[in-house]
């Protein structure tokens, strides 16, 4: 049975349990106590009982450490109930000295060595649940912090799925007054067309067959010339128009999100082969290849053919290292392919007559979603400059040659 230094403690556990069950929601005491809530009067056994749940319950004694004070329940009980360091020495000590049966006074040494003794300790605990207090203090103020700044964090990210909205709903408007502008000029075109074979035609007619007999005197200059004047009043309508929709369409209206090359990680040099393995790893990569320029520099005495299958099966065969999607660009329109199914995160094409695998390589850059990584292999300075103008990151044609083999 516990000490009756406890009984304070233990009966206001109990009303603590009790208030916790008419909460909403209602807050569970620990098994052994809850059989006892409907007790008024706590015998032996129900103290014990409560007693043990306190010791083996951190949350339920945490709750009536909450409601306790050392002037309800005592300084052992608040020691036993908070539990700084030291508290376990502090209530043996006092539980044994109120238990001790006084058979003769101490002696006047020994009674003032006790109080020295019990004062420093008293000292101790006192700073330890000052300390106590002070933590618990500042770990209070750091949650409030993470909540606000969490809190930040949420309208931070709202905002940016707005301006993701927005941007979206802009492109989608400017899509469409290219397409309208590309109807104007196709309708603009018939018309001037049409305007100027009238013009010819009137051109070719004299002033005297105009006002003879001779065209019936069903058509005269007088109505060609309105018709021709109308027709150039569509025309000018026309033109006013599209000058409306080129400056709908212009892209400077139109905000739109730039790709910017990933940075280069800590320790790394964006020349070597480690720069090059990174780039391959990263999740959704794109990796636009100079063909020839890398075949020439790593298989200049083969024939082209054979570069080509050397380049497309090298790829293919480290697409099980790398998660990267591989896109090979050669020069020259009508040249015999190697397979194209090597893998299917390994593509190829041709470049069409009169195109370099250069510009194309450049402009495919452009046209990749810009929230998408995409890494150039080139060792040709014009494509590396347009490609990193692009946002793309480059690597020299050696880098990847050396992780091909």
């Amino acid at each position: 049975m516990p000490s009756d230094l406890f009984d304070p403690m233990l009966h206001l556990a109990l009303r603590v349990a009790k208030r916790g069950q008419k909460k909403k929601p209602p807050i569970a005491p620990p098994a052994k106590v809850l059989p006892l809530t409907k007790l008024t009067k706590l015998p032996p056994k129900a103290k014990e009982a409560i007693f043990e749940a306190l010791d083996a319950d951190d949350e339920f004694r945490d709750r009536v450490a909450e409601a306790a004070t050392e002037a309800k329940v005592g300084r052992t009980a608040m020691m036993f109930l908070e539990r700084p360091d030291g508290w376990q020495k502090f209530v043996d000590t006092m539980v044994e000295a109120a238990e001790e049966p006084i058979i003769e006074p101490a002696s006047d040494s020994e009674a003032g060595a006790n109080a020295e003794e019990l004062a420093s300790l008293n000292s101790a605990l006192t700073k330890e649940r000052a300390d106590h207090e002070r933590t618990a203090e500042a770990a209070s103020a750091l949650k409030t912090e993470i909540e606000e700044l969490e809190a930040q964090l949420d309208t931070l990210n709202a905002d940016l799925d707005s301006l993701r909205d927005e941007n979206a709903d802009l492109v989608e408007q400017r899509k469409q007054a290219v397409r309208e502008l590309k109807h104007a000029e196709e309708v603009m075109t018939r018309h001037i067309a049409e305007r100027k074979r009238v013009e010819a035609l009137l051109e070719s007619m004299t002033a005297a067959q105009l006002t003879t007999s001779s065209v019936g005197g069903e058509v005269t200059g007088a109505d060609v010339r309105h018709a021709v004047d109308a027709m150039g009043e569509t025309v000018d309508a026309l033109r006013s128009q599209l000058d409306e929709l080129h400056s709908a369409a212009t892209p400077e209206t139109v905000p739109t999100v730039r790709r910017k090359p990933l940075p280069v990680p800590p320790g790394l040099f964006d020349d070597s082969v480690d720069y090059a393995e990174y780039l391959l790893n990263i999740p959704g990569m794109t990796v636009l290849i100079d063909g020839y320029n890398l075949t020439k520099e790593a298989q200049p005495n083969q024939q082209l053919d054979v570069q080509r299958s050397w380049l497309l099966q090298g790829l293919a065969a480290i697409t099980g290292r790398f998660g990267a999607t591989f896109e090979v660009v050669f020069d020259g329109a009508g040249v015999a392919a190697p397979n194209n199914r090597a893998h299917e995160r390994v593509r190829h094409r041709f470049t069409p007559e009169g195109v370099e695998a250069d510009d194309d390589i450049i402009a495919a850059v452009g046209s990749i979603d810009a929230g998408k990584p995409v890494t150039v292999v080139s060792s040709d300075r014009r494509v590396r400059d347009g490609a990193a103008g692009g946002g793309a990151n480059v690597i020299y044609s050696r880098q990847l040659a050396t992780l091909l083999g």
